[in-house]
């Protein structure tokens, strides 16, 4: 039983190999397969045939990703599209993941200390002045906070910063800082949220708003 399979379309060939095949005798079949297809491709009017290699629920590691793009640069007339697998790596997986969780954290962060985090953040502690909390996602503030936070780190501009906001001294929302002062600061109440305008601007509204916001957010980016 072969350890490939070719299926030809429109769009080039695909090649398949068997997940159950040993990956070495695989490899060599598909080194024969190729230069057979070098063989019928020889003269240079012809067109490039494109390939995709589906490994299905084999993983390949760099080393052999690398050793089979280099056996098809081999061969100008045959061009490797990609090498697709429908299963992720454990790093791959672990970003997907760290994206979307939601961390909570209730201690006290003092002054010149910065805590860092991925996803959401749910916010039950203290932030003396001159400290930070920063993550990549949306941010909870159901604490006391007085120095700055950091939410959509660094250019998720869909993040939000949620709930008592009244003495917060700094706020950023992926690249953009709005400075809280004596000037403003009635606008940073307990019960708001802080978001990214359509300026590209910091704007801060009341709660009850939240869910007109995410709708006109939703149509913007479709």
């Amino acid at each position: 039983m072969s350890d490939i399979i070719l299926k030809g379309d429109k769009n080039g060939f695909s090649v398949i190999i068997d997940v159950n095949a040993n990956y070495v005798d695989a490899f060599k079949e598909l080194k024969e397969m190729i230069m057979q297809q070098n063989v019928k491709s020889t003269n240079e009017d012809d067109d490039v045939i494109n390939f995709t290699v589906k490994t299905g629920n084999r993983l390949l590691n760099t080393d052999q990703k690398a050793a089979i793009k280099e056996l098809f640069s081999k061969y100008p007339q045959l061009y490797l599209k990609d090498i697709e697998s429908d299963v992720e790596s454990k790093i791959a997986v672990e970003k997907m993941f760290n994206k979307t969780k939601t961390n909570i954290e209730s201690g006290i962060v003092r002054s010149g200390q910065k805590l860092d985090y991925e996803g959401d953040l749910i916010f039950l502690g203290t932030l003396h002045r001159d400290a930070q909390i920063c993550t990549t996602g949306s941010v909870y503030i159901l604490g006391e906070v007085n120095g700055i936070v950091q939410a959509g780190y660094p250019n998720n501009t869909g993040a939000t910063i949620f709930g008592n906001l009244k003495d917060v001294d700094q706020i950023r929302i992926a690249d953009v800082i709005e400075i809280v002062t004596d000037d403003n600061r009635d606008d940073f109440k307990n019960g708001s949220f802080a978001f990214i305008d359509d300026l590209h601007s910091i704007s801060v509204d009341n709660l009850k708003n939240y869910k007109n916001r995410l709708n006109d957010l939703k149509k913007r980016t479709g």
